[in-house]
């Protein structure tokens, strides 16, 4: 399939296309769904596509097939998108939210109370201080693989991981105290 479109670029994509758009869409969708419409998924995946055409050379068959490249692909552009639709979503809700009068069902206590513990929180893992913050802030605010943590900032994968699982730790044991 490479070969062909290598040889014949056309007819090659739509073999690729037709085998593997399913995949791919199943993979762009689980991610976006409920987030983006329809028509913008549809253009993950379009994308997806194009970025394997532009990208064949990075394609090597001994270290993975072409269905788990171009799943790793559609995760990574649908994490591209999700990101985007939800700061646009986040900037149209906030300007929208000064226009509008508060609900009836509107519940202050809780809405504060969520809002101290997200505070708690963001301190907390402030306080676990460099590197530890910016793994976990990578990790869990931004989706970021730990393989991709560990590339970025010259780490192991292995010590990634390990960062994680002992920050994790060390929040929780922050967050019960404050609890107390």
């Amino acid at each position: 399939m490479i070969d062909e479109i290598i040889r014949n670029p056309s007819a090659g994509m739509r073999i690729l296309i037709d085998e593997y758009s399913s995949v791919v869409f199943g993979a762009v969708n689980s991610r976006l769904s409920g987030v983006c419409s329809y028509d913008e998924i549809e253009a993950c995946v379009s994308l997806v596509f194009t970025e394997f055409y532009f990208h064949i050379k990075k394609f090597d068959s001994r270290k993975c097939s072409v269905k788990t490249f171009l799943c790793a692909l559609a995760r990574n552009k649908a994490i591209e998108e999700y990101r985007r639709a939800t700061r646009y979503s986040l900037r149209v809700r906030q300007e929208d939210d000064l226009l509008l009068e508060l609900p009836d069902s509107f519940d202050l206590q809780s809405l504060t109370e969520r809002r101290i513990s997200e505070r708690q929180l963001l301190r907390a893992v402030d306080s676990l201080g460099n590197p530890d913050s910016r793994i976990i802030i990578r990790r869990y605010f931004y989706a970021q693989p730990s393989k991709q943590i560990a590339r970025e900032m010259g780490m192991t994968d292995a010590a990634v991981r390990k960062r994680i699982s002992r920050s994790l730790a060390r929040l929780k044991q922050m967050l019960e105290d404050d609890d107390d």
